[in-house]
């Protein structure tokens, strides 16, 4: 066999293996890894009130099964354009994301408003 035919082939053998796609970059690979970690539990509950400069809504939350019983406490809201919707008195569901030592809620939903004060 010719070596020309000899280095086609080998040229050949090796073009899959430089087509396998795009390759993650560590940051990007870690990313994913964070994400696959993170536990989601459905809220319900009724907002007391907004913190806005700390991005936070202090949510009187009823039971979340397999996670905490009902109680009042502050979450962090992401994204913080979230908060903008939110009334203290609102009736609201939410996913509560927790990951490694961080929480915090997202997809909120308005499902109900605060009755308005005459």
């Amino acid at each position: 066999m010719s070596s020309v035919k000899i280095i086609l082939i080998l040229i050949l053998a090796a073009s899959p293996a430089c087509n396998s796609g795009p390759q993650q970059s560590g940051a990007q690979q870690s990313t994913n890894v964070q994400a696959s970690t993170a536990k989601r539990y459905h809220l319900k509950g009724k907002v007391v009130s907004i913190d806005k400069p700390s991005k936070m809504a202090i949510i009187d939350g009823e039971d979340v099964p397999g996670f905490m019983a009902a109680m009042t406490m502050p979450y962090q809201v992401k994204p913080e354009s979230e908060l903008d919707k939110l009334s203290p008195g609102d009736s609201i569901t939410a996913d509560i994301v927790v990951q490694d030592d961080n929480g915090w809620l997202e997809n909120i939903v308005v499902t109900g408003h605060a009755p308005e004060k005459k």
